[in-house]
């Protein structure tokens, strides 16, 4: 009896170290192959009400340069206006959500609920969705960077 205890011993402590061996011989390779082509970056989330002001980012202005500042005329090359970005405004029924869509990628420029609808934003690298909510129903507006693209989903 003791024999087999012993021989049943050696079996699992060699089958335990086989797997271990095994296991870090092959957990780069699967690191590689299945996680590290997908980049997973923490996005922050905002909500505004329906009643709240509209979620609107803008960029800041420059502040005027102190020669204009006290009338007097700025030499040098004037500078044509910077093409604008095409807006991509996409009415559904929670509410309304406007993009831009330039090459740098997209931007929320704002996002508008109805009343009774809330809005909640998410982005990351790469895309930004916006839900316009209300109970368990609404619908998530999506702008994807890299395709130029807007999309909507009901839920």
């Amino acid at each position: 009896m003791r024999r087999a205890l012993r021989y049943a011993a050696i079996w699992c402590g060699a089958t335990a170290v086989a797997v271990s061996v095994s296991w870090f011989g092959v957990r780069g390779v699967l690191r590689d192959e299945f996680v590290d082509d997908v980049d997973v970056e923490p996005f922050t989330a905002q909500t505004i009400a329906a009643d709240e002001a509209p979620l609107t980012l803008t960029s800041p202005s420059p502040s005027p340069s102190p020669s204009r500042a006290q009338g007097k005329p700025v030499k040098g090359p004037t500078k044509s206006p910077a093409p604008r970005k095409p807006l991509k405004v996409v009415k559904v029924k929670g509410g309304e959500v406007a993009f831009t869509l330039g090459p740098e990628g997209c931007r929320l420029v704002s996002a508008t609920p109805v009343s009774g609808y809330t809005a909640k934003v998410a982005r990351a690298t790469g895309w930004i969705r916006v839900d316009l909510v209300k109970g368990e129903h609404g619908t998530g507006v999506f702008c994807i960077s890299h395709e130029q693209r807007t999309d909507t989903w009901e839920y």
